[in-house]
């Protein structure tokens, strides 16, 4: 699902100064800042100033300028390891029952399949020398024995491989394999990947130019017209959730956006990473 969060308001003024102007498209068109204060988007080789945030902007044929904020189109989710993310999910109580568990069982039993397994005597012999007597019965299945001595930690252990995978019991130390957690890559693809990050930036910014802009006179005819809006998608298709983005449809909105960034005295440099044919640097 796409939709306009609203066009860029072609009559405003901020402190007094009409933001987009005769001069300040006629720069834009000619790619070449007429004054000082009009700063066009940055091509990669270009110095972006230090402390800026970097608004990478990657053209999408039939689409526009994706927009991604300190990151590219290929960045991936961060190295986590399971045990770290179920903490930040406050689902600390399931490393602490997996560690119960491998503390005690786990130099036999590393997947809950062994639980079907027959206990040899050696095994219960090893189980003593760790300071607990235990009996075993002939012929009894790890299941057995486990839940004759601990079946309320057994009971919890297959609920928290139900709930997280048979990862949680072998992998909670290792990075996470994102893949096998749909809802937790949804989830960061929604909201924190660099495309999430660039939408709500851009949101904070039109809030910030209603509240503090005036309305200024119009520009002449024919000007305006150049302005459009930028889309907001929220969904790349009906069933995906995944992609949430902002896009600008030409160099004309990246212009402006910049245009705001700067009026506002935001710190943010808009740079063309993956730019259109039209709009690279002529050789």
């Amino acid at each position: 699902m796409s939709y306009d969060r609203r066009e860029f308001i072609k009559t405003f003024t901020l402190g007094g100064i009409a933001l987009f102007t005769a001069d300040w498209f006629a720069a834009v068109q000619a790619r070449q800042p007429a004054k000082t204060t009009f700063r066009l988007p940055a091509h990669v080789n270009e110095r972006v100033p230090d402390g800026h945030d970097v608004i990478n902007a990657v053209w999408n044929d039939g689409t526009g300028y994706l927009l991604y904020l300190n990151g590219t189109p290929y960045g991936e989710p961060p190295k986590i390891t399971l045990r770290e993310k179920l903490i930040e999910e406050g689902e600390e109580s399931v490393c602490d029952t997996i560690d119960e568990f491998q503390r005690k069982y786990g130099a036999f039993i590393s997947d809950l399949d062994d639980l079907e397994g027959e206990v040899k005597a050696r095994q219960v012999k090893s189980l003593n020398e760790g300071g607990e007597e235990y009996t075993f019965e002939p012929d009894e299945t790890w299941r057995d024995f486990v839940e004759r001595h601990d079946h309320q930690l057994l009971s919890d252990v297959e609920c928290c491989v139900d709930d997280w995978g048979s990862e949680v019991l072998r992998r909670l130390d290792h990075d996470i394999d994102w893949d096998e957690h749909e809802q937790w890559l949804t989830d960061w693809c929604r909201h924190q990947s660099p495309e999430a990050d660039a939408l709500a930036y851009v949101e904070g910014l039109f809030d910030a130019l209603e509240a503090q802009g005036e309305e200024a006179a119009a520009l002449p005819a024919g000007i305006e017209s150049d302005l459009d809006a930028i889309v907001y998608i929220d969904g790349a298709c009906p069933g995906n959730d995944t992609l949430r983005c902002a896009v600008a449809p030409d160099y004309t909105q990246l212009a402006a956006l910049q245009r705001v960034i700067d009026a506002l005295g935001w710190k943010a440099t808009v740079v063309l990473l993956e730019p259109s044919p039209y709009d690279a640097v002529k050789a």
